[in-house]
């Protein structure tokens, strides 16, 4: 289990970096994210995903046309599971 403080600690930061990079193209906010302990998963044309596994954070960027960062999302492992559990009726 992870401290929930430094969890929280590199969410904000990793929020930041992505809200003052938004019109830029996604290749500069990797190189930063890799520098922060961040592994790409995945990659394709709208998406690309990282995680931290020593934070227990999962990292989600979708992209727009000009290959520039659209939205992003960013959960710990564990609400990751939570939304990934069909719920029972």
């Amino acid at each position: 289990m992870v401290n929930a403080g430094w969890q929280l600690r590199m969410k904000r930061h990793v929020e930041r970096l992505i809200s003052t990079n938004r019109r830029y193209p996604v290749s500069k906010v990797e190189k930063e994210l890799h520098a922060l302990g961040f592994v790409e998963l995945g990659a394709d044309q709208i998406a690309v995903a990282f995680e931290h596994r020593m934070m227990e954070l999962y990292l989600e960027i979708l992209l727009d046309d000009e290959n520039k960062i659209h939205s992003y999302f960013i959960v710990s492992f564990e609400e990751k599971d939570k939304r990934r559990r069909k719920y029972r009726w």
